[in-house]
């Protein structure tokens, strides 16, 4: 149990630091705001365009790093759900003995 709660704290930090450094990540899309910092780079509407202007590969850089980064938040996300349920379940173990 005292493992299950150290790493339920380990990941918390964790999931604490990556959005605050996705928070300050800013890639230059105008989109980007704090309160959207969740989603993927591939999910804000673009605007509608007259003429196809590719990003310059800097920037097509800076999104896909990003991306891992919220891939990575999603995935500590599922770690401490798992995580949780675990240490109910040795909480309610205990209970039960």
């Amino acid at each position: 149990m005292f493992g299950t709660i150290s790493l339920i704290i380990i990941f918390l930090v964790f999931w604490w630091y990556l959005v605050e450094y996705i928070k300050y990540f800013n890639t230059g899309d105008p989109n980007e705001t704090d309160t959207n910092y969740w989603k993927f780079s591939y999910d804000f509407k673009p605007n509608k365009k007259e003429d196809f202007n590719p990003d310059k590969p800097k920037i097509l850089r800076r999104r896909r790093f990003r991306n891992r980064l919220v891939f990575l938040l999603y995935i500590d996300v599922i770690v401490i759900f798992f995580l949780v349920n675990i240490l109910a379940a040795q909480v309610l173990e205990k209970i039960m003995n």
